[in-house]
């Protein structure tokens, strides 16, 4: 019920999961949730567990869609040399990438957003 919740807050259809050391150890998606009538079951027994189809820190776009592609995925995590969750490519972020080709982004992909206010009535005061 946990990850139901945070998948419907975030509008999101699924999430890794990690360990305590930030190990990937399996992820979690609407599908897997959509045939389980337990909601009282550990995601660990819901999940889809590793081994997952990941790449390596530093993929570029292009190999992540690929691979996406090729394992007809929507989700590929980001693992470091350890084993460790570092990243996650979305067959979504493609999607997004090619309806709105001029949004503006910072050099980690994150969308810049800018903002104007007027300066008059009680704009001073806020």
């Amino acid at each position: 019920a946990d990850a139901e919740e945070l998948c419907h807050t975030y509008r999101i259809s699924g999430v890794p999961v990690v360990d305590d050391k930030e190990n990937l150890v399996g992820i979690i998606t609407n599908r897997d949730m959509r045939f389980e009538d337990n909601p009282q079951r550990p995601i660990r027994e819901v999940m889809t567990a590793a081994p997952l189809v990941t790449a390596p820190v530093g993929t570029s776009p292009s190999d992540a869609l690929s691979l996406l592609a090729a394992h007809k995925i929507e989700k590929l995590p980001l693992v470091d040399a350890d084993g460790k969750l570092r990243g996650l490519f979305t067959l979504k972020d493609f999607v997004k990438t090619d309806k709105y080709p001029n949004a503006t982004k910072d050099p980690q992909g994150r969308l810049r957003v800018g903002a104007a206010i007027g300066f008059f009535g009680n704009s001073w005061d806020r």
